[in-house]
């Protein structure tokens, strides 16, 4: 009796609403120029280098618009472990250039408005909470473009596929360490299926900025894991010991010679 042949596990494909783990390489089309990428090797090969940067696989809701809408879509039907390079249209990343958007002033208006640095073709600087990229100076007068830097350029991504997250335990870890980087591996959580714990120990009082992210970590808690209704945060402060109640009094002994 022959055997029949066991069918080949097929590789899962990204859905919408799924947690995965990406590297990308994102450039101009037109110029090849690197603008953003998750690699490090690569940040510094382009010069775009941060050491304020986090170089590592970003995680990404699929659906969420985490990222561009073009690079969001592409995920869609791609596999673990996949690499694929995608183009991006303006419409899809970051839009067409807006007419509307370039605005003449004038050096006086900018100083009137508060803005007391150097004012030269190719700057950005920030007017009345938005940034502009100052186009052009002549005669005391200054062409300011409030449109985004890549507004109006096709894009491309080469991505890689590193992870589907599929246990809630991995879920929940990577929602916390998006917003807490490298610190995560100073905190614990526990799963009470309706509620988190999650235990900072000194964390927070010792970088109080991480106080500003509880709010965005427990909203994406409640938002993405099923059944959460609550997260709590737990900051201790623990007294140290000092050396004099560290220290065991230990019998003196002494070596010597006896007649």
């Amino acid at each position: 009796m022959e055997k029949t042949a066991k069918k080949k596990k097929q590789p899962r494909k990204i859905a919408e609403g799924d947690f995965v783990l990406i590297d990308y390489v994102g450039m101009v089309k037109d110029s090849g120029e690197v603008f953003d990428t998750t690699i490090e090797e690569e940040a510094k090969k382009a010069n775009i280098y941060s050491e304020r940067g986090r170089y590592k696989p970003l995680l990404v809701v699929v659906g969420e618009r985490w990222v561009i809408e073009g690079l969001d879509k592409s995920l869609v039907g791609k596999k673990e472990g996949e690499e694929y390079t995608v183009e991006i249209p303006p419409e899809e990343g970051f839009g067409r250039r807006d007419s509307k958007k370039i605005v003449t002033t004038t050096i006086k208006k900018l100083r009137r408005a508060g803005y007391e640095g150097e004012v030269a073709p190719g700057m950005v600087i920030t007017v009345n909470g938005a940034p502009a990229v100052i186009r052009a100076v002549v005669s005391g007068r200054v062409m300011l473009d409030f449109n985004p830097p890549l507004a109006g350029k096709t894009l491309k991504y080469n991505v890689k596929v590193h992870k589907i997250i599929t246990r809630r335990k991995d879920k929940i870890k990577a929602l916390i360490e998006k917003y807490l980087g490298d610190d995560i591996e100073k905190v614990n959580f526990r799963d009470e299926k309706e509620a988190i714990k999650i235990d900072m120990g000194d964390l927070a009082l010792n970088k109080p900025d991480i106080h500003y992210q509880k709010r965005r970590i427990a909203d994406d808690l409640i938002k993405y894991i099923d059944g959460i209704k609550e997260v709590d945060f737990i900051d201790k402060v623990v007294k140290e010991e000092s050396e004099e109640t560290n220290h065991e009094e230990k019998p003196h002994t002494s070596k010597g010679s006896t007649q």
